[in-house]
């Protein structure tokens, strides 16, 4: 093999290898549905971003309003348990572009269509209900008429103070 040859052979495999770590630090190499599947029996939402799996804690959206109070979900895969569009915005607004849940309502994959982030879930319902089963779950209502993120976030963050 020549000079030239072995450079090119070279330049090829130190290319490769910036390429791969580039893409597990993108997120590209990210946890199974099985493994976010087993946190979220635990953990109410799981955040995997920069190389680093977080877990938080907390009932319906407020550990997504916690978690952007500080931060965005930009390049992050975010897990949580259930999603109905109250959460798809939130996740919208914090920039999120890949999720997975158990549990999806349709209104969630409209606004995760409309807003371009890949999502997927083992369950689809019409509407993410009240603890109780009988009405649409609280959080559910107040957005029923909005599609902007930021006033979702805005609305929901004023609520939790």
């Amino acid at each position: 093999m020549n000079k030239k040859s072995l450079f090119i052979c070279t330049l090829i495999a130190v290319m490769a290898i910036f390429t791969l770590a580039a893409g597990a630090y993108a997120g590209i190499f990210s946890p199974s549905k099985n493994e976010l599947r087993n946190y979220l029996k635990e953990h109410s939402l799981v955040v995997v971003k920069d190389g680093k799996t977080n877990f938080y804690e907390g009932r319906g959206i407020k550990p997504l309003i916690n978690y952007l109070k500080n931060d965005n979900f930009k390049n992050a895969y975010v897990a949580d348990k259930r999603i109905g569009k109250a959460s798809a915005l939130l996740l919208v607004y914090g920039q999120a572009n890949k999720v997975y849940t158990p549990v999806i309502s349709k209104p969630a994959i409209k606004v995760f269509e409309d807003n371009n982030v890949k999502y997927s879930a083992d369950e689809v319902v019409e509407n993410i209900k009240n603890n109780t089963g009988t009405d649409l779950c609280p959080m559910e209502k107040k957005v029923q008429n909005i599609n902007d993120p930021k006033a979702a976030y805005e609305l929901f963050k004023s609520m939790l103070k």
